[in-house]
């Protein structure tokens, strides 16, 4: 018998990383569960490899159950963390089974739980903004809305650091909006559909070679001066070795 949200809630992690991706258990609801350490780790990676130091401050859109938060946490000065997550359960879970209630004291990292896309409610600008697996799930309307608030919450030099499903453009699913959600359905976007995204919002953009199971990573920011240039691109390949999970992740992509 599938298990109904409340009994994947109570689940212990052992079990819950057999769940089925979307499953309401923090481990489950943000992905596949067996991989919820490595989209963490490699969020923390690409970071820390594109110049993140403990005195930024980050904005974690979408922070969901904390997979990268989990790591940034603990990783930056008191309150240089900040989660944007509409499902306060998410958060409340990880927090819990994940952070503990003595690193947030330590950390602060704050929290809002907003689902207007607003980056605003924080009073203050992000060196580094991520969003793992947002814009997969938007339509290009709702994407473009979501930048343009990154554009005016980015610090001067700041970077935004998002996913896109790199694919052909897909068309909406039946009975939604032009500018609205589709998960737990996800929408593909040409790289050139990409680049007016970001045009739109007001930010050059470049796609990464940095490896990604199932999308593309995007590094976005207001002047071209402040992207990665092309020998530094090399650089940038998020490769994991000794893990055939992840084996494509080597190869010349």
């Amino acid at each position: 018998m599938p298990q109904t949200d409340h009994e994947s809630r109570s689940l212990p992690r052992e079990v819950a990383r057999d769940l089925r991706p979307g499953s309401g258990h923090y481990l489950a609801y943000v992905g596949p569960p067996r991989q919820y350490d490595f989209m963490g780790a490699t969020q923390f990676r690409l970071l820390t490899a594109l110049g993140l130091r403990e005195h930024h401050r980050v904005l974690d859109f979408g922070c969901g159950s904390l997979r990268a938060g989990r790591l940034l946490i603990p990783y930056l000065m008191p309150g240089h963390y900040h989660g944007i997550e509409p499902n306060k359960w998410l958060v409340e879970d990880a927090i819990e089974n994940q952070v503990g209630a003595d690193m947030v004291r330590i950390k602060q990292p704050r929290f809002d739980d907003n689902a207007e896309f607003r980056c605003d409610v924080f009073g203050t600008d992000f060196d580094f903004i991520v969003a793992q697996s947002i814009f997969s799930h938007t339509l290009r309307d709702l994407a473009v809305r979501g930048l343009r608030n990154f554009r005016t919450a980015l610090a001067p030099g700041g970077l935004v650091a998002c996913t896109f499903v790199d694919a052909a453009p897909s068309p909406p699913p039946a009975n939604v909006s032009a500018d609205g959600w589709v998960y737990p359905d996800c929408v593909g976007f040409a790289k050139d559909e990409v680049a007016g995204m970001f045009a739109d919002a007001g930010l050059v953009g470049m796609r990464l070679p940095w490896f990604h199971p199932r999308q593309a990573w995007y590094l976005a920011a207001t002047e071209a001066t402040h992207l990665p240039c092309e020998e530094e691109l090399r650089l940038l390949d998020g490769a994991v070795l000794r893990d055939p999970e992840f084996a494509a992740s080597v190869h010349p992509r």
